[in-house]
């Protein structure tokens, strides 16, 4: 004599609930890797205020040391490593006012999320900022 398994009224219950597994692990997958434009344009632009904010404090000229921190930055985003097609970047330079004064580096970046048009959620701008100060030599250029 075989004894059932299961009762007649589990049948297919099995088959609901690996449909619901599946659409959970397929939402997870994509929300995994739509963070990774985020972390990328985040660690984008870190790495181009950086670079302009150390531009900023080489040159004796306020005005020229602004010309080549901004020219820096841009390559920095736009290089070919960085993948970032979608994202748009905002770089905004505050110029020493004199030799050895400070000087401020901001980029700024708004990523495309996934679901964005789906929910309603506004694109919002994120901001990285770097402050230089060019050293006591440097400012008696």
């Amino acid at each position: 004599m075989r004894k059932e398994l299961f009762f007649k009224q589990e049948r297919g219950q099995a088959l609901a609930e690996t449909a619901v597994i599946s659409v959970v692990a397929i939402l997870l997958i994509f929300g995994t890797l739509s963070l990774i434009v985020i972390h990328r344009a985040r660690s984008a632009s870190i790495s181009a205020s950086y670079v302009c904010a150390q531009f900023l404090s080489q040159a004796p000229d306020p005005g020229q040391a602004a010309q080549q921190a901004y020219a820096e930055a841009n390559k920095t985003l736009n290089a070919d490593w960085s993948g970032l097609v979608d994202v748009k970047f905002r770089i905004d330079i505050t110029a020493p006012a004199g030799p050895g004064a400070p000087g401020n580096c901001t980029v700024s970046y708004s990523a495309p999320f996934l679901f964005n048009g789906l929910f309603g959620i506004p694109v919002a701008w994120t901001s990285e900022s770097f402050y230089s100060r060019s050293e006591a030599w440097k400012a008696k250029w």
